[in-house]
């Protein structure tokens, strides 16, 4: 048997609705994936490249501080010159700074200015109590002292 058409032709209607948010996402689902891996990516690179960075820059303090000690008066003078460059540079942290610092310092002069700050401390703290006895003992400060106690306790 031959096939026959069909005797009226058959009308199809398709009716779209709009799209489901999810489906709209979906949609960009590639492109969102695409620039959040560019975005760790470049996180990735430059966290390398400031690790990088900062392992250099410790690699030249270290030859500075053993260059600032040398006995060659000209090696010492250009390493203390580095260690002052380096100390200014973007990459050293403050404890950077405080770490050049320290390196080189002279020992006895770093003993001597801690037992002068040690010293600075002590009367600074006793100049407070000092100040603080001196208040208690003043006969005005006593009078408003026994008011106030007065008036808490209800005489």
């Amino acid at each position: 048997m031959t096939p026959t058409p069909s005797p009226s032709p058959i009308d199809v209607f398709v009716h779209a609705a709009p799209a489901a948010d999810w489906q709209v996402w979906a949609a960009f689902a590639p492109v969102i994936a695409a620039v959040l891996a560019a975005l760790i990516a470049f996180f990735t690179l430059w966290q390398r490249r400031r690790a990088d960075n900062r392992a250099e820059w410790w690699r030249r303090a270290q030859w500075a501080l053993d260059a600032s000690m040398s006995d060659e008066t000209k090696r010492a003078e250009m390493g203390q010159q580095a260690i002052n460059l380096l100390g200014r540079s973007k990459l050293a942290t403050p404890e950077d700074g405080v770490l050049l610092k320290i390196g080189t310092e002279d020992p006895l002069e770093a003993a001597y200015s801690a037992r002068l700050a040690e010293a600075a401390a002590d009367v600074a703290i006793s100049d407070d109590v000092e100040g603080q006895v001196m208040r208690v003992d003043d006969p005005q400060t006593r009078r408003d002292n026994e008011g106030d106690r007065n008036d808490s306790t209800g005489r």
